[in-house]
């Protein structure tokens, strides 16, 4: 136990304002246009400028429990628990206590009782005081004094993670006030000098009265109690005990919570009414000034709540106007022409397009398959052979094993005339490639891992070659880019306003932001989905869509293989292009029959038939490269990222008249 006593000089009384009262520069209570201009600064700062590092606290504050119990004399036996959560490596933890005039003029002292922690086993800790101690020590505390705070540092090194309660016990004295006609406590239990949030804070204030309930003598009206901070706070008094209980969900750093109550001068039978105020009444002062700080309160509650509820409307209607606008605007302007062509199935080539075209076409910008499909049509042309091999593959720890692969072989580039094949030929064989070169499947994402920007460039090119032609084609009338545009600033906007409310209302509004942002995020959607096909667009996908259902209901219709095996062969590759699964696929080729698939040898006539079924221990080649290509992918990102009345109620907005308060942090 510390035997020193700390006392305020003149020198160290409270701030005061221009008219005489306690001032609320520091920690007062930030308004709804205060923090509706912090937060507009917030994003202009973050618009126009990068920071090159952040601020981050290197705790968090995750629990508060204070208990003060008002002694006969008028000391405030005071002990608060911080439970306090690390991100970072720390030495310790201070409070800083401020030295102070009281209302009546008085200096405000501290005695220091008792320090500890409790560790997240349960373990407690008691700490020492010493004289002096150096970082890395344990389980000790210092006290040191100037003319406006005693700051108390507890040693106890944290790690990144760890999760403490420290707890300090004092004696506050100048807090309690005896007045003719009252006794008052007016008092800072969280100061604004704390450099983090303090969340989920609880006072508890006792008096040293046995049983209030037989005193016949105890006026209600007597004993009030009144709370100065964050708007969301409350405070609520018991009689019978008597207690006083404040729970405030956060006070911000930089900000306060102060509890003021006025209770009998006889539960304080020790503490005298200084001869300086010997004349004054002091309820009606207080009365006066708190019923003022309510008023004004109250007038920012329900600005706050005419805010939220225009804000909420705003943002609601604002979200709900966008969606029906955009839905309108879908059923009018982006809906493409009936197609003339209505039959259930389509058993013919849809159209002259090159299988990747018609895949882009049906698909999303390029997809996978489009790939696939070009690789297939190449095989059907005799450009590239596929076949099974078995090949030897290092192992991570040295040594090798035996796994098997697929490997395309070029057979004669010099017949490729379109330029999507070429692409194709560029992109597996690499530019240049001859007769006789080969790859195997296994070896394309080595390639995009050593080669990222080649590799990358190589399937841009394939993909700007698919997306001229299909632009060249003219199917595509409108791209709804207009109305995409349009919906994604207006969405974003909705979107970015519900959550900057939400945080200004503190989630006040929550239901009407989250319907709003549902509401934008739809509207968002549904413009994409405004392409409208020309004439010839809206032909084309209904003869595909048909084609691609008579591929899938083609086995159980019991239809027979066409006469032209040429035709089926292209028909498989569409198939592929139309995204039609492995199943289905290997369903189509199985239809074929054998002797007319095969040479007389009994190897395949038709090289394209390799593609759908899986030879050995692997799926079909068709199946493979499409987990090739994703891998290929794959490791393509990874290599660009890898590069870069006072009966209890709220709180008001006033006061800052209290002692104590201070704040603390880590060092």
């Amino acid at each position: 136990m510390s035997l020193i006593r700390f006392r305020a000089t003149p020198a160290g009384g409270q701030l005061r304002s221009m008219d005489g009262g306690p001032s609320r520069r520091q920690g007062a209570p930030r308004g709804f246009a205060t923090r509706l201009i912090a937060a507009l600064v917030l994003v202009c700062a973050i618009a126009v400028a990068r920071p090159a590092s952040a601020y981050a606290d290197s705790f968090e504050t995750e629990r508060v429990d204070i208990s003060a119990a008002v002694l006969a004399d008028g000391g405030l036996q005071v002990t608060e628990l911080r439970t306090m959560a690390f991100d970072d490596d720390v030495n310790g933890v201070f409070w800083s206590l401020p030295l102070a005039e009281n209302q009546q003029g008085m200096p405000t002292s501290y005695h220091i009782d008792a320090v500890q922690a409790i560790d997240e086993d349960g373990t407690q800790r008691a700490f020492s005081q010493v004289d002096n101690a150096q970082n890395g020590d344990r389980d000790v505390y210092t006290t040191s004094l100037d003319s406006s705070q005693v700051q108390v540092k507890l040693f106890s090194p944290q790690e990144d993670g760890d999760e403490v309660t420290f707890s300090i016990s004092y004696t506050l004295r100048g807090a309690v006030m005896a007045w003719p006609d009252t006794a008052e406590l007016y008092w800072q239990f969280v100061g604004p000098g704390w450099e983090d949030e303090s969340n989920d804070v609880s006072l508890k204030i006792s008096f040293p009265v046995a049983d209030l309930a037989a005193d016949t003598n105890t006026d209600a009206k007597a004993f009030r109690a009144w709370g100065h901070g964050p708007l969301d706070a409350s405070v609520a008094l018991d009689l019978t005990v008597p207690e006083v209980t404040y729970t405030v969900p956060a006070v911000d750093g930089g900000e306060f919570a102060e509890a003021r109550v006025v209770f009998p001068l006889a539960w304080v039978p020790d503490l005298t009414v200084p001869q300086s105020v010997s004349g004054e009444e002091r309820m009606q002062t207080v009365l006066s000034e708190e019923q003022r700080w309510a008023d004004e309160a109250n007038a920012r509650r329900e600005q706050a709540r005419t805010v939220t509820l225009v804000g909420s409307i705003v943002l609601v209607s604002v979200g709900a106007v966008l969606l029906v606008a955009m839905v309108v605007l879908k059923l009018t302007r982006g809906r493409s022409s009936k197609p003339s062509f209505q039959e259930t199935y389509f058993r013919d080539v849809p159209s002259q397009d090159h299988p990747a075209v018609i895949a882009a076409f049906m698909g999303s910008d390029v997809p996978d398959n489009a790939f696939i499909a070009t690789l297939m049509h190449l095989t059907d042309d005799g450009i590239i052979t596929l076949n099974q091999e078995t090949v030897k593959e290092r192992r991570l720890l040295g040594g090798s094993k035996e796994v098997e692969d697929y490997r395309m072989t070029l057979q004669d580039p010099t017949r490729v005339t379109d330029s999507i094949d070429r692409a194709a030929i560029d992109l597996y064989f690499g530019p240049g490639a001859q007769a006789g070169d080969s790859v195997l499947f296994g070896s394309l994402d080595q390639e995009a891992k050593h080669s990222p920007t080649s590799y990358s460039e190589r399937i841009e090119a394939f993909k700007s070659e698919v997306r001229a032609r299909l632009e060249m084609r003219g199917l595509v009338a409108s791209t709804g880019a207009a109305y995409i545009a349009v919906a994604s600033v207006l969405g974003a906007i909705v979107i970015v306003g519900a959550v900057f409310f939400m945080a200004l209302t503190d989630g006040a509004n929550l239901p009407a932001s989250f319907v709003a942002i549902a509401l934008a995020a739809v509207a968002i959607v549904v413009s994409f989905t405004f392409k409208r096909y020309s004439q010839e667009g809206v032909e084309l996908r209904a003869r595909c869509e048909a084609l691609k259902r008579w591929l899938e209901d083609f086995t159980r219709l019991d239809e027979a293989v066409p006469d032209d095996l040429i035709l089926w062969n292209k028909l498989l590759v569409m198939a592929v292009a139309l995204d039609v699964s492995d199943e289905v696929l290997r369903a189509l080729a199985d239809a074929v029959p054998v002797d007319r698939r095969m040479d007389p040898y009994g190897g395949y006539y038709f090289p394209l038939y390799w593609w759908c079924y899986p030879h050995g221990g692997m799926g079909s080649p068709a199946h493979e490269m499409h987990g090739v290509h994703q891998a290929t992918i794959s490791q393509l990102a990874s290599s660009a990222d890898s590069s870069a009345g006072g009966f209890g109620g709220g709180f008001s907005g006033g006061g800052g008249g209290g002692v104590g308060g201070g704040g603390g942090g880590s060092f």
